[in-house]
């Protein structure tokens, strides 16, 4: 037993020093210094390219505190080409727990800076804890010019070639250009070019005589897409000159805008954004009177035979008969098929024929029937099938600048032909 006791005392003896040392080794317990930093979540920071100076841009912050209470949030910017950033805006903390988003929300609008066109501004929202530990998170766009530009070319008529007197119902077209040297994006504030904002719409007003200016048109820009821009935009705006209008001066004038958010979107409902525009007038048109058309001329074509013979094509420029053994040239209009005892229209040369009404043909003038076949592009056709009485044609003769409009009047059949009778209005 002593002997058992006294090995014990020994050993403990020689263990000692070394269990002290071992105790000096250990580190001390963690002890937090200054705190934790504050968290951002997922916030609602701006992603829009470009923005004018004086525009209100709003974003929502989400944060959560941890060690230490929020104390505020501060609003910085840096404008290229400065270096530093400046103070905008200190915000006192206000608790605002959202049970939606789950967290604490702040909702900023932030005024846009003056600077320079293309010039890159840095936003920087800070949220700083009373321990003295803050959160960054940044968003950054471009300057750009918030006021459009529009130009206007020489117009044309559209509906007459060689661009001839105009006339109501003529279809003139002006050609706009929108924010010529213009650029939708920047990649530096070196970039060529000047830095739009995106144009939303084109407005077209008229104003016949002495009445009150109207609105004839507004377009989206660019035209047939969604995709707005801010860079250059050439586009043809087609007018119809207003019936009635003759010998009194018709004013268009063009307005070009683009939106400029001057009132804050947050918290919802967003505000309205307000507009910026520019316009441009064009010189005043006077149309002139139209072209009336000669008293009604009588036609008929007869198909008689397996081939027709020589009274089923006919001449709408001298208005004779054709006999089947002259050129093609002159046949511009043709019985060319009775078949299953239906009648079929064709000319043998160039003209082209649209169908029409009975309104259009007690009302024709050249001009009406030009604007009307110009009108009708994918109705042009080169054959009339199961033509019946009382159909109205409108036919441009040999692709050049000649028109007239026909009604069947009549039709008779036999075993063998088909008569076809034609009131015909023309020049």
């Amino acid at each position: 037993m002593f002997y058992t006791f006294l090995r014990r005392t020994l050993l403990l003896a020689l263990l000692g020093p070394a269990l002290a040392a071992c105790d000096t080794e250990l580190e001390k317990p963690y002890q937090e210094v200054g705190g934790q930093i504050p968290t951002f979540l997922a916030n609602s920071l701006n992603t829009t390219t470009k923005y004018a100076t004086g525009e209100i841009v709003s974003f929502e912050l989400r944060f959560a505190q941890q060690t230490a209470p929020i104390r505020e949030i501060r609003i910085l910017q840096k404008i290229e080409p400065g270096r530093d950033s400046t103070l905008v805006q200190t915000i006192p903390y206000r608790a605002a727990y959202s049970r939606i988003n789950r967290a604490d929300t702040l909702l900023v609008n932030y005024v846009v800076p003056a600077g320079v066109n293309k010039a890159n501004v840095r936003v920087d929202a800070v949220v700083v804890a009373d321990n003295g530990q803050s959160k960054v998170r940044s968003f950054s766009f471009r300057l750009a010019e918030p006021t459009p530009t529009i130009t206007i070319d020489a117009p044309t008529n559209v509906t007459a070639p060689s661009d001839a007197a105009r006339a109501p119902g003529d279809v003139v077209r002006f050609p706009v250009r929108l924010n010529v040297g213009g650029i939708n994006t920047a990649a530096a504030i070196t970039t060529a070019g000047t830095l739009y904002k995106d144009i939303d719409s084109l407005i077209t007003y008229v104003k016949v005589g002495t009445q009150a200016e109207r609105r004839v048109a507004r377009q989206r820009v660019p035209v047939g897409t969604g995709a707005q821009t801010g860079g250059t935009v050439g586009l043809n705006v087609d007018v119809t000159l207003p019936a009635g209008s003759s010998g009194q001066p018709l004013v268009y004038r063009f307005e070009v805008k683009s939106r400029f958010q001057d009132k804050p979107t947050l918290p919802a409902p967003a505000g309205a954004p307000s507009i910026r525009s520019s316009s441009a007038t064009a010189a005043a048109i006077t149309p002139t009177t139209p072209t009336a058309l000669a008293a009604v001329r009588s036609a008929t074509l007869v198909f008689s035979g397996t081939a027709g013979g020589d009274q089923a094509a006919y001449d709408l420029t001298n208005f004779t008969t054709v006999p089947a053994g002259d050129l093609p040239a002159s046949k511009d209009v043709s019985i060319s098929s009775i078949a299953t005892n239906a009648v079929q229209l064709k000319p043998l040369n160039a003209t082209k024929f649209v169908r029409s009404t009975a309104a259009v043909y007690a009302a024709a003038t050249l001009n009406s029937i030009r604007q009307a076949y110009q009108t009708a592009t994918s109705a042009q056709v080169v054959q009339l099938d199961n033509v019946v009485v009382g159909d109205v044609v409108i036919a441009r003769l040999r692709n050049a600048d000649q028109y007239v409009i026909f009604t069947v009047t009549g039709i008779s059949r036999t075993a063998a032909s088909v008569t076809l009778t034609l009131d015909i209005k023309a020049l």
